[in-house]
């Protein structure tokens, strides 16, 4: 027993026990490692690239990529297939658990409708920018003797007038008509019925 305790306080005892200490470490580590990556194993999956994928393919898409998918938004997108995957979360990549769901956001089969802003009385410039706003198009600008000056007194759709709050598709095309009067401040609706000093249509004379 003396010579124990003897040795264990010699430099020899705790060489030999930093070894051994050491060494467990290690093998611990590694043992902690490879049962991590064990135990993780087919069980994190790489999220695939949905962009630009129809609708109609998502199915056999995902068979094979470990994750499933959910549709949570559609989207008007003018000049963009109808249909297709614009955004998705998670992103391309990102490492993911099995059977996650990654969540879509596609370009819309229809356009929504909104309801016809009102256009008439106001300018033609401000008309257009109204248009714009309400995603709507700007379509054909044409003028017609009135009252007002640069106003505009109808609005189209379709060759047809078009009232406000009427719903119409989102991304239909407007067309305007803007009065206008005639060089000497008058339209021929201004005019009929009264009597006008000719006088009046002599320039400088």
């Amino acid at each position: 027993m003396k010579d124990l305790l003897a040795f264990i306080k010699t430099k020899q005892f705790f060489t030999h026990f930093g070894i051994a200490l050491a060494s467990l470490v290690i093998v611990l580590f590694f043992l902690l490692k490879y049962l991590s990556s064990y135990t993780d194993h087919g069980e994190f999956v790489e999220v695939p690239d949905f962009n630009e994928k129809r609708i109609t393919e998502l199915g056999s898409f995902v068979k094979d990529k470990g994750v499933n998918y959910l549709i949570i938004d559609s989207i008007y997108a003018p000049g963009e297939t109808p249909g297709i995957v614009i955004k998705q979360d998670p992103s391309a990549k990102s490492k993911v658990k099995h059977n996650r769901n990654i969540y879509l956001y596609v370009t819309s089969m229809v356009a929504p409708q909104i309801e016809m802003p009102k256009l008439t009385d106001r300018s033609e410039r401000q008309a257009k920018l109204i248009i714009t706003s309400y995603g709507l198009k700007v379509g054909s600008v044409t003028t017609k003797n009135a009252d007002c000056n640069g106003c505009v007194i109808e609005q189209i759709f379709e060759g047809k007038p078009i009232v406000a709050g009427q719903l119409i598709k989102k991304g239909s095309k407007i067309s305007l008509v803007v009065g206008v009067r005639d060089a000497h401040g008058y339209s021929p609706d201004s005019l009929a019925g009264q009597t006008v000093d000719p006088n009046t249509f002599n320039d400088g004379e």
